[in-house]
């Protein structure tokens, strides 16, 4: 097992967010919104990429769940928007 950074690999998120979501439909379509944690209806983590934006790494049913798997990875703990 080697301790050099492996070739190829993406570029590493260089800080996190979880935010409140909500899915809208109309006829013909569903989408989703970012929104206040009062109304949402699941939590998005997000992971930034330097120079492209933002990345949904995954939606949970709770806030608190998705900030348990944001500390699984970072090994933090979340307090807000990290950089």
């Amino acid at each position: 097992m080697s301790d050099s950074p492996a070739v190829n690999l993406p570029t590493r998120f260089d800080c996190y967010e979880i935010h409140g979501v909500k899915e809208y439909a109309d006829a013909k379509t569903k989408f989703c919104e970012r929104v206040p944690d009062a109304e949402a209806g699941f939590w998005s983590l997000y992971g930034h990429i330097p120079g492209e934006g933002l990345q949904c790494i995954g939606d949970f049913d709770t806030r608190e769940h998705a900030e348990e798997v944001y500390a699984r990875i970072t090994g933090l703990s979340y307090t807000g928007r990290t950089a």
